[in-house]
């Protein structure tokens, strides 16, 4: 499947099956039917096309005849917009295929189904046009086998998509041919393709004959019939492959002539038996490796190729042994592997990092060995779990994903013990900035989980593939089940877990485990029922979260005193740690508050999850040391920039801030703050600067406190607390301070891009009016209290997205309320659209001195810093009225980008404001604003417009408006003899909007 979030892991393959007979049913009830698959395909690299006949032998081994077998024709998937995938695309914000050509898509056709050489009716699905069934003539018994044949036609896609697909001539032939969907005790499971969840497929043989120019290299399932030519093509291969290799050569650059196809064609044919897939790749230019591995358990010898291109031979010289490492530990933990052959290629793999097949997978480019290995060893794994043992990955990724990346992980720490569980994942500069170098092999097992669990954002491993959003399908489906097998390993012992999986793999293999079996089959190897294994972690978004509350004796009894503060009662491990001795043991899951026995010892510390193996959600309260002060608190460490928190310690992080503006000049500070890549209940941010200019401390702090329900009807709540300080121009320092809360409501559907949001919020503002000059007459410092209510919904889709935000403000002398819409029409080209912006505000209520109080007017222009009566935005030279950074405003109220005095207004005012791609790839856009207001002036109520061109260097937060028509009655306002054209030149930056820390705070999954 796929490594997600630049974050994780992808796929492997390789598949086995046994034809199975009621005889061999694991329980009562079960069947499988088989399909025995023959087909001849030929290549049109010109063209990119295949061309092909399939033949497939189907027996019903069901217990009720069938009048109708579903197919799966998911070359369609790849068809036009409509499809599943194609929606899928979008959801997780991808446009490469809705604006793709039509000849990058593809499709399948020329289909012609016949059953024992009769012909029948083909009928569609009437939502999805990659499923189809064939309606028999006459209904297949249970026990009978009958011949399905069809020719087909497949226009292969470019591989930028997905799985299926070709990169110029270098071809990627997967999910290929007309598939019957497997019929099992909850009957069909036909579905759509999707780039985000897998495949059930029924277990048979394969025999495909695979037709192309005689300079291809091809790689494909199983084994190669006799072919003496082309054995010598590749013996030939390898031996200058070799040869490459004992020279040294760093790095072969890929050249940019790819040959010309041979006008001669060739034909090999590869044999598969108990898998339930095929595929094959090819390219003319593909050098290969071949090794061998002996099986640790039978002794049998199991042949391995590494097929890979020129741009990245240098990774690919150690792969043969890094498929020799994963065939060889996977049979050791699991079973021997049961084929002939293995193999990897490196390829144009646009649906994650890799993707396995039945004995063979893909690769795609890593960049470095140690990544290219830990992906080698996840894709051949799944060999075991997705081939072997034949999954519902559609219904039940967790089974697959989750189950191969527990072993994918337990490699990995074998083989390089000194590496971080994020060492593979991240580059070296990525793990000096989160300060994971420090960390164990085990310490970062639950950090993908945690982020998204933190943030109230993780789903429960029960849903069906296709519901989880792209970041939770790689933290909860593969890193959750993976940290969940961990725990139970712990708890069990290494050994009895190996034995336990030992069984499950030869009590299944070749067959289709569900979820209830797996169950059954622990429960049964453990003699207990195991809720919170399989109704908690495996069922539910339920937190493991034990806490550790002190230690101590009841009359002649050590015991530690531990406090189940979470929502599963999981079993916990206790370790006493004396240097570099631990001692451990495990105690069976409880609910509230008990002492637990512990054997009497002169540790330093005790530990809850000393190993790092169970998912606990809140680390930092699982130790506590044996003497000293502040004992549950870990040792603190100033860090430079942020990090991953350490369970062990209490990272202050500091990273160097600068600051600028026009009253408190230069600025140098820095800010103190705890906020990581995992969300904590409370964040702080304390960041004192001095000013060069004025020689005074200005700056800033925020205090969040995040509350997650589990189950209410909102997702989060952030109480918030912040202050500013910065100075005015002619005048003190201007002082804010903010207390507020934030609803997250909680979403339809997780995977949903709408949400909406509710925000609360008193702003006190302490400042002196402004002063025209130096010699104005001071004035003493104003005091001002606002209350503010906001609704936010919006959708962050990636076609036609829109925002509705509906605000509420009060003070002493008003209150008023507006409504802003945005809405973007996309164009037919990538990136291109127009943005709609609606804006409509009332004032309700003024006081009768209400001139008295704070200048609230809604104003036709966007607004300049004088007129930011919140201190909302950050501005260069907030009082200015001249200059440069008086040409800075916001994008608030009219949003006119022309600055005028007119249409500033106590009553109503309502504006359209328009932005327009154009053809090029320049940051040029059009602009146009409408509107109207009314307030005491005479033509108060007529319409007001200007456009011009702005130049969007950061959509929405940095962009430069040049205004070229304008209204008359804004004219009017702007005494054209003084104002030149340079000075009307308008530009936004939005500083707060392009602070990281929201960023990643808001980041969409």
């Amino acid at each position: 499947m796929k490594h997600t979030l630049s974050l994780i892991a992808g796929i492997l393959s390789l598949p086995l099956a046994a034809q199975n007979t009621p005889s061999t049913s694991p329980r009562a009830g079960y069947f499988q039917q088989e399909a025995h698959y023959e087909i001849r395909v030929q290549l049109d690299d010109v063209h990119h096309f295949l061309n092909a006949e399939e033949s497939i032998r189907y027996v019903n081994h069901a217990p009720v005849s069938l009048g109708e077998i579903w197919f799966h024709l998911w070359p369609n998937g790849y068809k036009d917009n409509s499809t599943a995938f194609a929606q899928q695309q979008l959801l997780n914000g991808q446009t490469k295929f809705q604006y793709a050509s039509q000849a990058d898509r593809g499709y399948i056709d020329s289909l012609d189904f016949k059953v024992n050489g009769q012909k029948v009716a083909l009928v569609y699905d009437s939502l999805h046009q990659d499923i189809a069934k064939i309606v028999l003539n006459k209904a297949i018994a249970p026990g009978e086998e009958i011949i399905i044949t069809t020719p087909f036609r497949v226009k292969i896609p470019s591989s930028k998509f997905s799985r299926l697909g070709h990169a110029g001539q270098q071809y990627q032939l997967c999910q290929w041919y007309p598939k019957p969907a497997v019929y099992d005790s909850k009957g069909w499971h036909a579905f759509p393709y999707l780039n985000e969840g897998e495949f059930y497929s029924e277990y048979g043989s394969f025999k495909v004959a695979i037709t192309t120019p005689a300079n291809y290299v091809v790689a494909a399932s199983g084994d190669m019939d006799d072919n003496a030519e082309e054995q010598k093509r590749i013996d030939a291969n390898i031996a200058a492959t070799e040869a490459m290799v004992k020279a040294g050569a760093n790095k072969k650059e890929s050249s940019s002539a790819v040959p010309a196809s041979s006008s001669e064609l060739k034909t090999v044919t590869y044999r598969l038996s108990d898998v339930h897939d095929f595929a094959w790749f090819a390219d003319k230019s593909y050098h290969i490796l071949k090794s061998e591995v002996t099986l640790p358990q039978s002794g049998r010898k199991v042949d391995t190729y590494c097929y890979f291109a020129d741009k990245d031979a240098a990774d690919w010289f150690s792969a043969p042994q890094f498929v020799n490492d994963a065939v060889y530990n996977y049979s050791k933990w699991l079973g021997d592997y049961p084929y002939k052959v293995c193999k990897a290629v490196d390829g144009a793999l646009s649906a994650g990092a890799g993707m396995e097949y039945p004995t063979i997978t893909i690769i795609a480019s890593q960049g470095n060995p140690v990544a290219l290995d830990n992906v080698i060893a996840h894709e051949v794994g799944h060999n075991w779990f997705y081939g072997i043992l034949g999954s519902n990955e559609r219904d039940y990724a967790w089974m697959d994903e989750g189950s191969n990346s527990y072993y994918e992980g337990r490699y990995m720490r074998q083989k390089y013990p000194q590496r971080s569980a994020l060492s593979s994942m991240l580059p070296e500069f990525g793990e000096k900035l989160l300060h994971t170098t420090q960390y164990g092999k085990n310490d970062l097992l639950n950090t993908f989980y945690l982020f998204c669990a933190r943030r109230n954002d993780d789903q429960s491993l029960a849903l069906t593939s296709s519901g989880f959003t792209n970041l939770n399908y790689g933290a909860i489906v593969y890193q959750k089940t993976a940290n969940i097998y961990n725990y139970l390993a712990s708890y069990m012992g290494q050994a009895r877990f190996d034995e336990m999986m030992q069984a499950y793999y030869e009590k299944w293999k070749f067959k289709h485990p569900q979820p209830e079996d797996f169950k059954a089959h622990v429960e049964a190897f453990n003699g207990k029922a195991m809720p919170w294994l399989f109704d908690g972690l495996l069922a539910s978004v339920d937190r493991v979260n034990y806490k550790i509350c002190g230690f101590s004796k009841k009359g002649n009894e050590p015991y530690v005193s531990v406090r189940n503060t979470g929502q599963i009662a999981g079993p916990v491990g206790i370790s006493g740690i004396k240097g570099d001795s631990v001692f451990t043991r495990w105690y069976d899951g409880f609910d509230g508050k008990k002492r637990l026995p512990f054997p009497a010892a002169d540790f330093d510390r005790y530990s809850i999850n000393y190993a790092g193996t169970m998912p606990d959600f809140n680390p930092k309260n699982d130790e506590m040391r044996a003497r000293g002060l502040f004992r549950k608190t870990g040792k603190i460490r100033l860090q430079l920039l942020t990090g991953i928190d350490h369970p062990r310690t209490t990272p202050i992080y500091v990273v160097p801030a600068l600051g600028a503006n026009s009253y408190n000049g230069f600025m140098l500070g820095a800010a103190f703050h705890n906020i990581g890549l995992l969300r904590k209940k409370v964040e702080y941010v304390i960041m004192p600067m001095y000013s060069f200019k004025n020689g005074e401390l200005a700056g800033a702090a925020q205090l969040d406190y995040f509350i997650r329900p589990t189950n209410a009807f909102f997702r989060n709540l952030t109480l918030t607390g912040s202050a500013e300080r910065y100075a005015l121009r002619y005048a003190p320092n201007y002082s804010r301070i903010v207390a507020g809360a934030t609803f997250e409501f909680k979403k339809r559907s997780q995977s949903t891009r709408v949400s909406s949001e509710l925000n609360l919020r008193h702003v006190y503002v302490e400042s002196t009016p402004y002063q025209l000059s130096i010699d104005s007459p001071k004035s003493n410092a104003v005091k001002n209290d606002f209350n503010q209510i906001t609704f936010t919904h919006k959708n962050t889709r990636v076609i036609r997205p829109y925002a509705l935000v509906i605000d509420a403000q009060q003070a002493k002398t008003f209150a008023k309320a507006s409504i802003t819409f945005n809405y973007r029409f996309n164009y037919a080209k990538k990136g291109k659209g127009l943005d709609v912006r609606f804006f409509a505000g009332a004032f309700l209520w003024k006081s009768d001195d209400y001139g008295s109080g704070p200048d609230a007017r809604f104003r036709l222009s966007g607004q300049t810093g004088n007129q930011d009566y919140l201190y909302n935005d950050i501005y260069f030279g907030r009082n200015e009225n001249t200059g440069l950074w008086s040409q800075q405003m916001t994008n608030t109220d009219g949003g006119f980008k022309v600055y005028s005095f007119r249409g500033q207004t106590s009553d109503y005012l309502a504006t359209l404001n328009l932005k327009s791609s154009l053809p090029w790839k320049l940051p040029i856009k059009l602009y146009a604003d409408l509107g109207t207001y009314k307030n005491e002036e005479t033509d108060s109520d007529v319409l007001n417009y200007n456009a011009g061109v702005l130049v969007s260097f950061i959509p929405d937060n940095f962009e430069v408006y040049i205004p070229l028509l304008v209204s008359k009655q804004i004219q009017n306002t702007l005494d054209l003899n003084k104002v030149n054209f340079g000075e009307r030149i308008r530009f936004v930056v939005n500083l707060r909007a392009l602070n990281p820390v929201q960023g990643l705070r808001k980041a969409s999954l």
